[in-house]
Formats: C-alpha cells, sequence, structure tokens
C-alpha cells in the first residue's frame, strides 16, 4: 500500500474509531435517566456517579497521553476498544447497582486510550495547511456516533431494556480493535519543535480556560437527558433523543468548521463561540417553549462543534510534535478536572434550589473562561509584535 493510501487510511480509521469511541464516552448520561428510574437515585446520585466517571477518565487521559509518545499508538487504543466493549457488555448480566456502576467507572479507563492519541494520529497524518480540515471532520466523525448512537438507544431501550442495548452496542470495538492493530506502525515523529513558539505560561493559561470553560458546559450536558425529561416532558426512554439533537449541531458546526477552520486563526473561533455559547446558556433557563428550547439546543451544538476543532488546532501549533501525545492529555485532563467536580457540584445546587437555577449559575464559569481566553489572545499579540520589533532592529 502507498503512503498516501495508507495516510488516508488511518485518517479513515479514526474518523469511524472516533464515532465509536465517544458512544462509550457518552453511554453514563444516556443511562442516567434509566438508572434514576430503576433504582431510585436522586441529583447528587447522579452528579457523583459523573464525577467519577469523569475523574477515571481524566487521569487515565493523561496518562495514555504520555504512554503514546512512548511506545505503539495503535495498540493502546486497540487495548481500550477491546476493555470497553467487555465491560459495556458485561452489563448484561448484572443486577447489583453497586456492581453496575463499578463496571461503568472501569469502562472510563478503556475510553481514555483513545482521544488523546487518535487526536495526535490525526495531526501526524495531515499538513499544516489542512490540519483544521481534518481535525475539525475527525470531530464530526465522534459527533455522528452520538447521534446515531442516541437515536438508537432510545429505539433499542423501548424495545429490549437497556442491558441488551448495551450488550449490542459493545460488538463493534471487538473489530475496530482489530482493524487499528492491521495499520502499518507510525514511525517516529520527524518533527520535534514546535511550529509556533511561545511561552509555557500562555498554554497553562489556555488549559486553566479550558478546564474552567468545561465546568460549565458539562454540568449543562450532563443533566440534558434529566432536564428533558423534567422540563420538556419527555420520556425516560426517548430522553437521550435531546442528546441527538445537541449533537447534530455540534456535527454541522465541525463541518462548517472544516470548511473555514484553516482560513483563520484559531484564537478567533475559540473566543468567538465560547462567547456565543455563553448566551445560549443563560437563554436555556428562561426560555420554556419547547421548539424554541430545541432551537437553542441545536445552536449550542452548533458553536461547541467549531470550538472543538479550534482548540485542538491551536494546541497542535504550540506543541512538539514528539510530545503531542502529552499534550493532549493535559488538555483532556484539564476539561476532566473540572468536568468531575461539574456533575456534584450542580447536582447538589439542583437539589438545593432546582435543575434551573443550576444551569444559571454554571454559565458563570463560560464567561469566566472568554475573559481568560481574551488574555491569552492579546498576550499572544504582544509577544508576536516584540518578536517583530527584535527582528527590525
Amino acid at each position: 500500500m502507498s503512503h498516501t493510501k495508507e495516510v488516508k487510511l488511518k485518517l479513515k480509521l479514526n474518523a469511524l474509531g472516533h464515532s465509536y469511541n465517544d458512544i462509550y464516552f457518552f453511554i453514563i448520561p444516556l443511562l442516567l435517566p434509566l438508572l434514576r428510574e430503576e433504582f431510585s437515585i436522586n441529583y447528587v446520585q447522579s452528579g457523583l456517579i459523573l464525577t467519577i466517571h469523569v475523574a477515571l477518565r481524566s487521569l487515565f487521559s493523561l496518562l495514555f497521553g504520555y504512554f503514546g509518545d512512548q511506545y505503539d499508538k495503535r495498540v493502546i487504543i486497540a487495548s481500550g476498544f477491546v476493555f470497553s466493549s467487555v465491560f459495556l457488555g458485561s452489563l448484561m448480566w448484572l443486577k447489583n447497582f453497586p456492581t453496575i456502576i463499578t463496571l461503568l467507572f472501569l469502562l472510563a479507563i478503556g475510553v481514555s486510550t483513545y482521544h488523546p492519541l487518535a487526536t495526535a494520529m490525526v495531526r501526524e497524518n495531515s499538513t499544516i495547511k489542512d490540519r483544521g480540515r481534518y481535525l475539525s471532520l475527525f470531530s464530526a466523525a465522534g459527533t455522528a456516533g452520538i447521534i446515531v448512537a442516541s437515536l438508537l438507544f432510545g429505539i433499542f431501550v423501548q424495545r429490549w431494556g437497556w442491558k441488551i442495548t448495551c450488550l449490542l452496542f459493545s460488538f463493534p470495538g471487538y473489530f475496530l480493535a482489530y482493524a487499528y492493530l492491521k495499520l502499518k506502525k507510525d514511525k517516529k515523529n520527524h518533527k520535534t519543535e514546535a511550529e509556533r513558539k511561545i511561552k509555557k505560561g500562555f498554554i497553562y493559561l489556555f488549559f486553566t480556560s479550558i478546564g474552567i470553560r468545561c465546568l460549565g458546559h458539562w454540568a449543562i450536558l450532563s443533566f440534558l437527558p434529566i432536564y428533558a425529561t423534567d422540563y420538556m416532558g419527555m420520556k425516560p426512554e426517548t430522553s437521550a433523543w435531546i442528546i441527538s439533537v445537541n449533537f447534530t449541531g455540534v456535527f454541522l458546526g465541525s463541518l462548517i468548521s472544516s470548511k473555514i477552520s484553516d482560513k483563520y486563526q484559531p484564537i478567533f473561533f475559540i473566543l468567538s463561540t465560547t462567547l456565543i455559547s455563553s448566551c445560549l446558556l443563560l437563554s436555556i433557563t428562561f426560555i420554556t417553549h419547547t421548539l424554541f428550547l430545541t432551537l437553542l439546543i441545536i445552536l449550542l451544538g452548533f458553536s461547541e462543534g467549531i470550538f472543538f476543532p479550534a482548540q485542538n488546532t491551536w494546541l497542535t501549533f504550540v506543541c512538539p510534535a514528539h510530545k503531542q501525545g502529552k499534550y493532549f492529555g493535559i488538555g483532556l485532563f484539564a476539561e476532566g478536572l473540572s468536568a468531575t467536580i461539574a456533575p456534584a457540584l450542580y447536582g447538589w445546587i439542583a437539589d438545593q434550589i432546582g435543575l434551573i437555577w443550576a444551569y444559571r449559575l454554571a454559565v458563570i464559569p463560560s464567561f469566566i473562561s472568554f475573559a481568560l481566553f481574551l488574555i491569552l489572545h492579546f498576550l499572544e499579540n504582544k509577544q508576536s509584535m516584540m518578536e517583530d520589533s527584535s527582528i527590525l532592529y
């Protein structure tokens, strides 16, 4: 197989793998309304389940990001698919709630292998001119998987129940593991320097901004199926469809991003989508009409679909290629650290003063994040101007 065909095969497999890994990634929010109904758990307990799951996923994303720079990414990703499929499929035979939750927590470890390493593989198999496009399509593929999964989840659960549905969802992971092992092993990164050098403090500010942004957004997204049942009149069996509504917007945003992301600086999209998302999050808490709520949730997803590829594209330019897995792992850890806090914190707030007020308070971190990104933009510009001045003199 020629090098060009091998590169295209890797990019296509990464897209397919992302679409399927994100099903595992988001399985708990899909299951929460059903678990809440079957086992009578409250908002706080729901939030704690999400908190522990995200904490494990974040920690192991950091570790696997580091290991991916040292060892074969294919093997690590393939192992993640196998473990995820085993743990998800095993739910079929369990009736004890603590055991079910334990397996879902272990599932987080398998899920965490994918994002830092597969994102790094996209960078390795793309050029500067088309990197934003491929990262956007990579994001769109993951979103498409969540849309299809949440739709099928609602249909399958009504027909066969959630346990058989989890078993059915586990099967394709084994085939993806085999496909990754069949790929040719990547050569060591031939580039070792970042393509745009900036101060390390700026990167830390970026990760801090990402983490704070995620604090609010994960709170909104985690409780979206519960929000649909409590405030939009959806049944628990079909509440997963609200995820499809949101991720339809994410998918469309990612497709648009693939057309425009390489024409502008990533920081422009990071700033604009963070501000727009903040306003949309606040609007959701004041709108009561179901049709308008649905539209706002789609627009929120659209904004996120542009933001995430821009975030990853920015990182690819400022991190050394031989440490890219580590940097993507740190990024996921920063997101996960806040996402670990968010479900339990906002679940507790929802139990105290209601989910609507919990949602309104979740908007605050999003506005703070916008301010930090704006500071980062000014600092970057200042450094660039100083470098240009030193060259002239």
